[in-house]
């Protein structure tokens, strides 16, 4: 818990700065700012807030993130997963979250501040619609998106993926945009309130991107099925295994391979 306390203490100032320099204008739907200043506003708070929490972020697979406007497909291990996209990645990239999310305090107006878009899992007409502009600005190359086809955050850091929803790379495939699968891990960690870590080893690793001319002709279905089978096979072989040696090397007294902590 103290970890938590301590963030905001340390954040506080700042991001009430923000919200007053720039959260409540930036995240008007009818701003006139340039997403790259958005985001770059964004990212730099968030960044300051990482640095807080003492995250210690293993990027890799940079290279495959493709020049051109991409989706990326990632499994969803907590509410802190998109703080290592922020870390990860310096050009504009945004999200599909879940409706609760716009309501919190501050994270809803940095989320409104980039494009995100909120999802009502409750409502099948509301998902679409917000599918639908994810779909539009991806065929406008707008923005970078994120989008965790799970649906909700796996609570089982050591069990099987929950399975991909398909419905959510319709917008993707009929926009023709590369599919980037994506991997987090740790991030589980970062929110948990029965630890106090020095560090907190996160990692995030971008896989080799499907591009249109190969999903050309599959159903969602099936390259749902494609895109969870890479990120299964990357958390069983390899995130695990990193998490472990970072931790056991960090941690060692606390750190219990089959535990939260």
């Amino acid at each position: 818990m103290w970890h938590i306390l301590r963030t905001v203490l340390l954040s506080a100032p700042r991001i009430i700065a923000s919200y007053f320099a720039w959260m409540l204008s930036y995240s008007r739907k009818n701003t006139k700012t340039p997403i790259e200043r958005r985001y770059k506003k964004a990212r730099k708070l968030i960044l300051k807030v990482n640095h807080n929490l003492k995250l210690d972020v293993l990027v890799e697979g940079k290279e495959n993130i493709p020049n051109e406007t991409c989706c990326f497909y990632s499994n969803h291990m907590g509410a802190a997963d998109p703080l290592l996209y922020f870390q990860a990645i310096d050009k504009p990239v945004t999200f599909v979250a879940k409706k609760e999310i716009e309501k919190l305090p501050f994270v809803g107006r940095v989320f409104r501040s980039i494009d995100g878009q909120f999802l009502d899992r409750g409502d099948l007409k509301q998902s679409l619609r917000v599918m639908m502009r994810v779909q539009d600005s991806l065929t406008k190359k707008e923005i970078n998106w994120v989008v965790f086809p799970e649906g909700t955050r796996n609570k089982d850091n050591m069990g099987k993926l929950l399975p991909f929803h398909h419905g959510t790379f319709r917008a993707a495939m009929k926009a023709k945009v590369p599919l980037v699968p994506t991997v987090v891990f740790g991030s589980f960690r970062i929110l948990h309130t029965k630890h106090n870590f020095k560090r907190y080893p996160t990692y995030i690793k971008f896989l080799k991107p499907i591009y249109p001319s190969e999903y050309e002709g599959m159903t969602t279905e099936e390259v749902a099925r494609i895109v969870q089978s890479r990120v299964q096979a990357e958390v069983t072989f390899q995130a695990r295994k990193i998490d472990h040696s970072r931790m056991v090397e960090l941690h060692d007294k606390y750190y219990r391979f089959n535990r939260i902590y």
